[in-house]
């Protein structure tokens, strides 16, 4: 079967512009970035999407108004994709969840109805848009154009990360690395029905063979077992059929005076056998080998050009629980789109806490479809399943018994139907990018376009310009429709300029220019107002008063002045951000520093309403060891260490390993007397981190102050091996050697010390003189002076006297 010759080119028309918008869409989002601004990489995918769409549907309507007409083809599948965002709006509007959130998000996220009309719209525009052989050629070739440049520029980025270490290896164009494979894995699908449909001259066979080549080895470094998975089906299913229709050159004579069952007069002769099964029976026999050496020898491939991921996602038992606990609230509508991440941290098994994936707050489950179907609840399960089970249904048939007849449509269908498939697949068991996402839906807009030209031609229209009253109707729903892409377009324009204002204030405030990051923030406010940029102004405002404390050249009174427009000004940009989102544990956690940050300076009520938003952040994430550590920061600063004694031992049962909350625990019990208590929780730490010089260092004084100066000389010697620099460590073991006649080992770390700077050489000159002379210059009363806690004395008895 022979490609159809290029038609002659078309003059401009709206219709065909449409289906150039489309195409061009998905290769501007797997190819396009933007290096100069602080902006979200995934947010410009999205937005390209956005803005591509909208465009595309803006040429579809002004073809439509001018022609005065419409042509559709069968709209029952069309139909049910609509079903989806319909479930996000139902979700989002009767969860209780916050509309802001749930519709848009912060940039169209996935898993927010915005993002699910964009698919929606973009599986409508391909299903209305694509209607001839030119349109189907134009979408596969612009859309393999963009792939192709993908993955060449892949393998630049990986072979120059060889030579530039700041470079990472796994940065692509796409998005996440495993996007990377997920497009690879569709590329060779689509190649393979390529070969199966196409007599390909031999410039185009080496072509495509190179692009499976080069998509299988890209596979092979993400190393993804669901994406071999699907490969592998794949590439079996076309090995069968080929099987299945191949011609032996005896078939003849073996069947002479045979009744045959005939043959299907709709399958076109498929090519010569050895090139239909060549691709199959290479790519299984690859996939294959992947699938069971993976652990190792994929993961040795991907070593050897320093590749290393990491697919982390809650296990289908974690995203069940979550979803049982939802179900339990809100069975009919979810706990709205985008909530899965607030979810998770509410009904999270606490056993996760003694991994190394304790402190993600994970925004989707096991995949995108089980994500969708806990925020959405039953609308979105019942929306999902009808869906796809149309979608089966539809393909199955449309593939038995009604492909169209011309040969290169046929290819389309399929290659549609098969792509479609897999990137739904993909959503149900994994979770793809935006990008892998948009185009699967293309595919499904395309597969339902190429329905009206099946058997049974399902195409139908109505000329809305011959018919006044009809027409009137169409005309102004029309109109409504473009002026909804024009508004829809500024909404996106206007939310990106947002994200990239956030972005420049981000950069400014690490810098430490609050100035110029406050005006970034104010803009990003004016554009779109979204939890996280006033999270960042709470930030800035908290920097500024730092900067005023810090400023000796301010008049008192202008410095309490300037201190308290600051702290306003926090306060109420920490307030806004809880408001937008009072389910976002982060924004309450926000607003309980700001009042941190000022609680030390006996300001009324700044104690207690840091408690009070600290303890909400608590609610929403209990099972985070972090906040109660902060709280009990925040007690020790009122001075009530009891409470904050409290607060750790909860935090250290969060998470037995937490570090920072068992050395502050083991500090707090010295204040308190505890000294056993003090070192056996600083010997937890230690065994959780047994190369932590600082860890080690509050050991061996604990060590000491219990008389056990063998065991405080080796904790110190340790942590002075693991950092010869740790000035005191050093100081603190020549204490320990002095205390026990070993003067040489004293005077050797005190040198030590004394050659790191000459502060220190002044500092420890008189020890090093005492020492020289014979003399310990470390009795018990200056190591008490020094801060080692020292066992209590016992008081003598009169026997004694």
């Amino acid at each position: 079967m022979n490609i159809p010759e290029n038609t002659p080119a078309r003059r401009f028309s709206f219709d065909a512009a449409s289906v150039w918008l489309l195409a061009l869409t998905a290769f501007a989002a797997m190819l396009a970035f933007v290096p100069v601004l602080p902006v979200s990489f995934i947010g410009t995918k999205i937005s390209i999407i956005a803005i591509g769409v909208l465009l595309a549907l803006m040429a579809f309507v002004i073809a439509r108004l001018t022609r005065g007409n419409i042509v559709v083809p069968p709209l029952a599948l069309l139909g049910t994709v609509w079903l989806l965002p319909l479930a996000y709006a139902l979700s989002g509007l009767f969860s209780g969840a916050n509309l802001a959130q749930a519709f848009l998000g912060i940039q169209f996220e996935p898993q927010t109805f915005g993002f699910m009309l964009l698919l929606a719209l973009l599986t409508t525009l391909a299903g209305l848009a694509l209607r001839r052989t030119e349109d189907y050629k134009t979408f596969f070739l612009v859309g393999a154009a963009g792939a192709a440049l993908a993955f060449l520029a892949q393998v630049g980025i990986i072979i120059a990360s060889r030579f530039m270490p700041t470079l990472a290896p796994t940065g692509n164009l796409i998005g996440a690395f495993s996007d990377v494979g997920m497009l690879a894995g569709l590329s060779v699908v689509l190649s393979l029905l390529a070969f199966r449909f196409f007599a390909l001259s031999s410039r185009f066979r080496i072509a495509l063979w190179v692009g499976i080549v080069v998509a299988l080895a890209l596979l092979a470094l993400v190393n993804s077992t669901l994406v071999w998975v699907l490969v592998a089906l794949s590439s079996l299913g076309l090995f069968i059929e080929s099987m299945l229709r191949r011609r032996s050159r005896g078939e003849d004579a073996d069947l002479a005076g045979v009744t045959t069952l005939s043959a299907d007069e709709d399958m076109p002769e498929a090519p010569a056998s050895a090139r239909l099964m060549a691709g199959p029976i290479i790519t299984l026999l690859v996939s294959l080998f992947f699938l069971i050496g993976g652990g190792t020898i994929g993961s040795s491939f991907a070593s050897s050009l320093g590749i290393s991921t990491i697919d982390v996602r809650p296990s289908w038992q974690s995203t069940f629980l979550v979803g049982s606990h939802t179900y339990a609230s809100s069975p009919l509508f979810g706990s709205g789109p985008g909530t899965f991440g607030e979810q998770w941290l509410k009904y999270r098994d606490r056993s996760l806490n003694d991994t190394l994936f304790w402190n993600i707050d994970f925004g989707s489950g096991i995949g995108f479809i089980p994500t969708s179907l806990v925020t959405t609840g039953i609308v979105g399960v019942l929306a999902w399943v009808i869906f796809i089970g149309f979608f089966l249904y539809t393909m199955v048939r449309t593939l038995l018994f009604r492909l169209p007849k011309e040969g290169f449509l046929r290819f389309v269908s399929v290659a549609s139907a098969a792509g479609a498939s897999y990137v739904l697949l993909l959503a149900l068991f994994g979770t793809p990018g935006p990008v892998i996402l948009a185009l699967g839906f293309l595919l499904l807009g395309a597969f339902i376009s190429t329905t009206r030209h099946g058997r049974e031609r399902g195409e139908w229209g109505i000329a809305f310009s011959k018919n006044p009253r009809a027409g009137f109707i169409i005309v102004f729903l029309l109109t409504l429709l473009l002026l909804g892409a024009v508004a829809g377009a500024y909404v996106v324009l206007e939310r990106y300029l947002g994200d990239a204002a956030y972005g420049k204030a981000a950069t400014e405030l690490a810098a430490g220019n609050v100035d110029a990051a406050e005006a970034a923030l104010e803009r990003s406010v004016s554009f779109a107002p979204t939890e996280r940029a006033y999270r960042l102004a709470a930030s800035s405002g908290v920097s500024r008063m730092q900067g005023i404390a810090g400023d000796t050249s301010l008049s008192a009174t202008t410095a309490q002045q300037q201190f308290q427009a600051a702290l306003t000004a926090s306060i109420n940009a920490a307030l806004m951000a809880t408001q937008l989102g009072p389910q976002d544990y982060q924004n309450w956690i926000t607003l309980g520093g700001v009042y941190q940050s000022v609680a030390s300076l006996k300001i009324e009520g700044a104690y207690e309403s840091a408690k009070a938003a600290f303890e909400k952040a608590a609610e929403l994430n209990p099972s985070s060891p972090v906040i109660p550590y902060v709280l009990a920061q925040l007690e020790i600063g009122e001075g009530n260490t009891k409470a904050a004694e409290e607060r750790l031992l909860s935090s250290v049962s969060l998470k037995r390993d937490y570090i920072p909350a068992i050395l502050l625990l083991s500090q707090l019990e010295i204040q308190l007397g505890k000294a056993p208590e003090a070192l056996q929780a600083s010997e937890a730490a230690a065994y959780f981190a047994p190369n932590d010089p600082a860890v080690l260092f509050q050991v061996g004084l604990l060590r000491s102050g219990t008389g056990d100066t063998d065991g405080a000389i080796a904790a110190l010697s340790r942590a002075v091996e693991l950092n010869p620099q740790y000035a005191n460590a050093r100081f603190f073991l020549a204490a320990m050697y002095a205390n026990k006649g070993q003067n040489e080992d004293a005077l050797r770390e005190l040198r030590a010390v004394a050659a790191l700077s000459a502060e220190n050489a002044a500092a420890v000159a008189p020890d090093i003189a005492s020492l020289e002379a014979a003399k310990n210059p470390f009795p018990l009363t200056r190591l008490r002076s020094l801060g080692i806690p020292q066992p209590p004395v016992a008081e003598p008895t009169p026997d004694a006297q």
